[in-house]
């Protein structure tokens, strides 16, 4: 007790003499800007207590927005419980002013604070600092730091940074589902402690999403799935992943587990999948190839389950059918590479030469059979897998080799990835600390103890918050610094002063005011392009397509349709290169725009 009270007594200090405190709320509008101390006083629990007294008598809300102070760290002492729409916001950061930083400490009882927050509606988090670790640095808070407790919801961080050393699991949690999660300008840092189990520190895990959007963001110093795509039954409908940097992973950056639509764009991935996969390991594969930093994993979608879900009539309402047959198959899905570079620095690659015994090949881009998806787009195509049959605990009891016949997967589209050395400005030393932590887990898996423990910012705890930054991720590659597909340069924008992230159309499902049809994406196209509409009322639907001279060339849609928001693929390969007009009429509604074909 003594020594809680002795740290408690240091921390006061530490929060107090930090910055300029304001001790009040203060009202403006729909906004309650909230100071650092609470109604006592003390630099505990400021945050968590004003939303909690932030309503009236009947319950409702008074304030919409929470604005915070920058340089002010707020220490929750109770789990904030979204079950309203729930907006945190702070002005964006300077050199001289640190985000807010949030974490959680001590409940009233002694018991940890083990989330930030419980989500049940609509949540927006901009230009914060949000960190996993225990008051004392010792640990996580938890194996998560945020779940998601509903279905429909839209979760968006904007300019926000966030860390999490010591969990073996993952930031978010989503028990809830099909949400959205929209991701832009953030930090993800120390995700996961690098000792221990290669599995840990993942960023999304277990989500059922359906849009999740990642633009201009950073994971940097994270064990795996900077984006996970889903690993539940359910899937995943469409995602973007646009002008992002994953800088050093364990394992794997991103999982592309039962998707609809993926779109990777302009990206960046160094030292991802480090640890790569061993001989053992490799045995465990359907395709007995090591994995890549871009694995499909096609084969785990039962066709009746696909269907029954995302397909015409599906249980999440989105009758995704790009063939218009009448029913969702595997070889409908959408998965676009474009624009993507990779690449292993000189540590990594050492390490592998070191267990070469044991690790045949590294990490490529994408393994043969993967590879082979995007080759045999002609017609149909085979390939040999394995199938098993494992015990109630996992273990491999019996195998076999299939050869599975597969239709040509006609929506992948892979596009100018590049293997280059991007020459990083300042990792900070951690590709080195990355390759370390590889061997001592190999050294590890093989009896051994010999070995001393790294952790990824290579100091004794994480709680110094440096700011600014030290590291930095801007490149001296020419070549890469205009790759892009927009003439900018690949990876998160965020590290170069002279670039500013404009951003693509992207889609989020929620409930919409308006009659509304978007500009297709992309446009120029070839050959395959997105179209989402939105309907205000339940209306008979027509979408069609019409060449320069008004003559009726596709006919995307004409059934009836419940208000909502909608995606429709349109594949052009039969269509000739020129201009073309989509036309939505629902009702008396109707609203005209133009694409352009570019074969």
């Amino acid at each position: 007790m003594k020594k809680m009270l002795l740290f408690s007594g240091i921390v006061l200090t530490m929060l107090i003499s930090s910055t300029l405190l304001f001790a009040q709320t203060e009202s403006k509008g729909d906004t309650l800007i909230i100071g650092p101390l609470n109604s006592a006083g003390e630099p505990l629990g400021a945050l968590n207590e004003a939303i909690k007294a932030d309503t009236t008598a009947n319950g409702e809300r008074v304030h919409k927005v929470y604005k915070l102070q920058r340089k002010v760290q707020y220490v929750l002492t109770e789990t904030i419980q979204g079950d309203f729409p729930l907006v945190i916001v702070a002005d964006k950061p300077d050199d001289e002013n640190r985000p807010p930083i949030i974490r959680c400490g001590v409940k009233e009882d002694g018991s940890n604070v083990g989330l930030w927050w419980q989500l049940y509606d609509d949540a927006i988090f901009k230009n914060l600092w949000l960190s996993g670790i225990n008051l004392d640095g010792s640990g996580a808070i938890n194996w998560i730091s945020q779940e998601a407790n509903a279905s429909g919801i839209t979760i968006t961080f904007d300019g926000c940074i966030v860390e999490f050393p010591y969990t073996w699991w993952a930031v978010f949690a989503d028990w809830g589902g099909p949400n959205n999660y929209k991701i832009t300008d953030c930090i993800f840092q120390y995700i996961g402690n690098p000792t221990g189990a290669e599995w840990n520190g993942a960023v999304f895990h277990h989500i059922l999403t359906d849009t999740l959007i990642v633009q201009n963001t950073t994971f940097y110093d994270f064990g795996c799935f900077g984006v996970n795509l889903s690993e539940t039954g359910g899937g995943h409908y469409y995602s973007v992943i646009d002008h992002c940097s994953f800088v050093n992973s364990m394992v794997h950056p991103v999982a592309n587990h039962g998707i609809i639509k993926a779109k990777y764009t302009n990206n960046l991935f160094v030292n991802c999948h480090s640890f790569s996969d061993d001989v053992e390991e490799i045995k465990r594969h359907y395709d007995q190839e090591a994995k890549g930093i871009m694995n499909y994993a096609e084969i785990q979608w039962d066709p009746a389950v696909l269907d029954s879900l995302w397909g015409p009539g599906g249980l999440y309402g989105k009758s995704y059918d790009p063939n218009g047959d009448g029913e969702l198959t595997v070889d409908e899905l959408v998965w676009e590479l474009k624009n993507n570079a990779w690449y292993f620095t000189q540590p990594i690659k050492d390490y592998w030469a070191q267990f070469a015994d044991i690790i045949p090949t590294g990490t490529p881009w994408m393994n043969n059979y993967n590879k082979a998806m995007f080759e045999n787009q002609d017609g149909p195509w085979t390939w040999d897998l394995w199938t098993f049959e494992r015990d109630s605990n996992g273990v491999v009891i019996d195998s076999a080799l299939v050869t599975v016949n597969h239709d040509p997967f006609k929506y992948f589209v892979e596009e100018n990835t590049m293997n280059m050395d991007p020459g990083i400005v300042d990792m900070n030393g951690t590709d080195e600390l990355l390759a370390q932590n590889c061997i001592n887990m190999r050294i590890e898996r093989g009896g051994g103890s010999d070995f001393t423990p790294v952790k990824w910012h290579g100091v004794d705890d994480y709680l110094a918050f440096t700011w600014p930054l030290d590291y930095d991720l801007s490149y001296t590659n020419a070549a890469l610094e205009n790759a892009g597909i927009d003439g900018k340069p690949i990876g998160s924008l965020q590290w170069w002063d002279q670039y500013e992230y404009t951003g693509i159309e992207t889609r989020v499902a929620s409930k919409p005011s308006d009659f509304e049809l978007q500009q297709n994406y992309p446009n120029p196209f070839n050959p395959t392009t997105s179209i989402n509409y939105s309907l205000n009322k339940k209306s008979h639907v027509e979408l069609k397509v019409f060449n320069i001279l008004g003559a009726e060339v596709r006919t995307l849609v004409n059934e009836n349709k419940n208000a909502g928001k909608y995606d429709v693929s349109l594949d052009a390969t039969d269509l000739s290169s020129g201009v073309y007009f989509y036309r939505l009429r629902a009702g008396d509604q109707t609203i005209t725009r133009k694409m352009m074909l570019m074969k």
